[in-house]
């Protein structure tokens, strides 16, 4: 994930917990991993607050595509290793770079909300 869509999703977290403070309504934030965004849920009239939190993962491959799957299976594990399910995530972008000699390195970023 690059560091412009990290720097988002926190501003638009650290928004959403002013807008609920300022109509009356307690929120806070939990600690969370660098690189991860979390907030509480709360609920505010008919508003939820959702949990969110970005995984990523590393894989190589001889083509392309296998790089890439093996990069998106890892962030999947991980995701589920902090206990995900994969039906609350996404892949939101992958990366692939030839690294010489027919192999080439991905990197995948996994976005999950609850």
């Amino acid at each position: 994930m690059s560091r412009s869509s990290a720097v988002r999703l926190r501003s638009i977290a650290v928004a959403l917990a002013g807008a609920a403070c300022l109509v009356g309504s307690v929120t806070s934030a939990r600690a969370a991993p660098a690189g991860a965004v979390q907030v509480a849920e709360h609920t505010y009239g008919d508003a939820l607050l959702a949990e969110v939190r970005t995984f990523t993962g590393n894989g190589i491959g001889t083509s392309p595509s296998q790089a890439v799957d093996g990069a998106v299976r890892m962030a999947y594990t991980n995701a589920q290793s902090a206990g995900w399910q994969a039906s609350q995530c996404y892949v939101r972008a992958t990366d692939v770079k030839s690294v010489g000699g027919g192999v080439y390195a991905a990197v995948a970023n996994l976005f999950c909300q609850r």
